[in-house]
């Protein structure tokens, strides 16, 4: 440990010391799935286990990941309960559909969100990351503040800006289908009920109508770019839904990560150093991205204590063998981030925080985004959105944790902090405050 070694380690659950039985992983996991992770997941690569409902099997060996994230992917499809919530209208969103369907349309999308699409959309976080920065600095510096609350406003600007410019109109929808699908409940895993969300589905068949219109004048925005993939309206209908469900999953690192440096000053200095140095009080360019290099540390290492999607569950559609384990059809397959980025075969001190820790000897043991062809294909925005507006906050405020306000991560899909995290904000000198202002083409301008 490089940095802050004395620190208390970061909020986990705790870990039961042996396996939980059936009917307390149903009742346990329906109020947190990382509740159900004991201490052999953390320390052997396979573990294999018998329940009423049949056989499971948690895989944190980088090559039996491999085996079922990317070599024989197809064998794995998701399970059947999160494949219903994530249905929608015709069920061929990238979080339900497989096979040859959700190969198309990943084959289609992948443009849309590619770096340079989002390299385009850059000025526009910026300009977003520093509107927030002056709604934090209006609020007392005493009073205690939900932060990943406080972080909304960009979470669901952002996104909006991203798939609808200026059309501001979309933000609640947007911010509705970001608290998507919440807590899960029995009737999800039994099959007994459908979430279909049809608030936003006239919004989005009017919004994209107007982008197919040939005398559409808006800037090439992601439902422009969707509109113009060739998938029929249903398909985008579906696909617009488990976007907007599925973009502000990343952006739910901010609190984790303010938290983190809270627990950590020398970290939080020494990341207040580059960025001082680097940019000298104005928000990052896309030129500045690769020189902010403690920056990425930092979040990366964020990404992997606090995963957004921690869990990830797939079925064997036939038999299988994984790291010389028999896996038979219709056995559930575990692959945990949570776990995985913890595992102690995979990680010197795995429960502690240091953003200068060398990386894995192997890609399979990080994966915040997923790995293979079902990689997050937002991961692009995520840290370029991510890198910016920790760049712009971070040179004007330090976040401190409020005394008395327990920390507790909980998760059923994504990764969120019961009760959130309440911190106060501290105001930083500026180094360069002449040079805050962004024009829109990307390049620092005096106000």
């Amino acid at each position: 440990m490089r940095n802050d070694a004395a620190a208390p380690l970061p909020a986990m659950p705790p870990r039961p010391r042996r396996p939980l039985s059936t009917p307390s992983l149903v009742r346990i996991g329906l109020r947190n799935s990382l509740a159900l992770l004991d201490e052999a997941l953390f320390e052997i690569p396979i573990v294999e286990r018998r329940y009423v409902w049949g056989r499971f099997f948690s895989v944190s060996d980088p090559d039996g990941i491999r085996r079922v994230m990317q070599d024989n992917v197809d064998n794995y499809p998701r399970i059947a309960p999160i494949r219903r919530v994530f249905a929608f209208r015709s069920g061929t969103g990238m979080l339900s559909a497989e096979g040859e369907v959700w190969r198309r349309h990943r084959r289609l999308l992948n443009p849309t969100l590619d770096h340079r699409a989002v390299i385009a959309d850059l000025p526009l976080i910026a300009e977003l990351s520093e509107r927030l920065c002056d709604m934090l600095a209006a609020l007392r510096e005493d009073e205690p503040i939900n932060i990943g609350e406080t972080f909304t406003h960009l979470v669901t600007a952002a996104s909006g800006t991203v798939f609808a410019g200026a059309e501001r109109e979309i933000d609640p929808a947007l911010y509705r289908l970001g608290q998507y699908p919440g807590r899960y409940r029995l009737s999800d895993i039994l099959g007994l009920r459908r979430r279909t969300s049809f608030e936003a589905v006239a919004l989005i068949d009017r919004l994209i109508a107007a982008r197919r219109d040939p005398v559409y004048a808006g800037r090439h925005d992601l439902l422009w770019r969707i509109a113009e993939t060739g998938l029929g309206d249903d398909e985008i209908r579906d696909e617009v839904l488990t976007l907007g469900a599925t973009a502000a999953t990343p952006l739910r690192v901010f609190p984790w990560l303010w938290y983190l440096l809270a627990l950590h000053p020398e970290a939080e200095a020494k990341l207040h150093a580059e960025l001082d140095r680097v940019l000298d009080g104005r928000v990052p360019t896309a030129q500045d991205l690769p020189r902010l290099r403690y920056t990425r540390k930092v979040i990366d290492e964020t990404l992997r204590l606090y995963p957004p999607a921690p869990t990830m569950l797939r079925v064997a559609a036939a038999d299988d063998a994984i790291g010389g384990h028999r896996v038979t059809r219709g056995a559930i397959v575990g692959v945990f981030p949570w776990v995985i980025h913890r595992h102690r075969t995979l990680w010197e001190d795995p429960d502690r925080f240091d953003p200068d820790r060398p990386a894995p000897q192997s890609r399979y043991a990080y994966l915040p985004f997923a790995i293979g062809p079902h990689v997050c294909i937002g991961a692009s925005l995520a840290l370029v959105e991510l890198t910016v507006a920790v760049a712009a906050i971070a040179q004007r405020f330090r976040f401190r944790l409020a005394p008395g306000r327990a920390v507790e991560p909980i998760a059923w899909t994504n990764l969120h902090p019961k009760g959130g995290i309440w911190m106060t904000k501290t105001a930083r000198a500026a180094s360069n405050p002449s040079a805050r202002t962004t024009g829109r083409d990307g390049r620092g301008s005096a106000p």
